[in-house]
């Protein structure tokens, strides 16, 4: 059974993916002509808009899963996996959430959330270390596509269909 309003929750993440996809495309354009686009600042702007990404698919995520009314651990063990073993939208998940709460890491006195979100991190080959691993992670869900998040749209396409059959 579809769920039209799914549906139209779905083409408003791809118009929202559009104009993301459309400014990191940009950045990195501007990148390209200077001698240190990371000087400049570009690199970490790619990373901001990335997250802002990863963001967008996770409150799909959460509309999907809440309509469905399938419990949220259950849901992010649905869909197409990652070479690593992990499901995309596990990672998805743990990219929106660092990108949510990484700078307030510091302040928080529970470390089960962020181990959670490094562990993930360092199961595609970029921990949260690393410069950048936003983009990194993005690179690696998004493959063998460009690190854009239109092929983002085609996972979760693949996610919400196996949750209607398990709703």
């Amino acid at each position: 059974m579809r769920h039209l309003w799914l549906e139209y929750e779905l083409e408003i993440l791809g118009e929202l993916i559009t104009t993301i996809d459309q400014k990191l495309v940009e950045i990195c354009q501007k990148s390209t002509c200077v001698d240190d686009g990371d000087g400049f600042g570009y690199f970490d702007s790619a990373e901001h808009v990335t997250g802002l990404g990863f963001v967008a698919c996770q409150t799909y995520m959460a509309t999907v899963y809440g309509y469905l009314k399938i419990d949220k651990q259950k849901a992010l063990a649905a869909g197409p996996r990652h070479s690593c073993g992990r499901t995309k939208v596990q990672i998805i998940n743990h990219a929106a959430n660092y990108w949510k709460h990484n700078n307030e890491w510091a302040l928080d006195r529970s470390t089960e959330k962020r181990q959670a979100i490094e562990k993930a991190f360092e199961s595609v080959g970029f921990p949260v270390g690393t410069e950048y691993p936003l983009s990194g992670v993005l690179t690696e869900v998004a493959s063998p596509e460009a690190a854009t998040f239109r092929p983002l749209l085609q996972i979760l396409e693949s996610w919400k269909v196996e949750l209607y059959g398990a709703a």
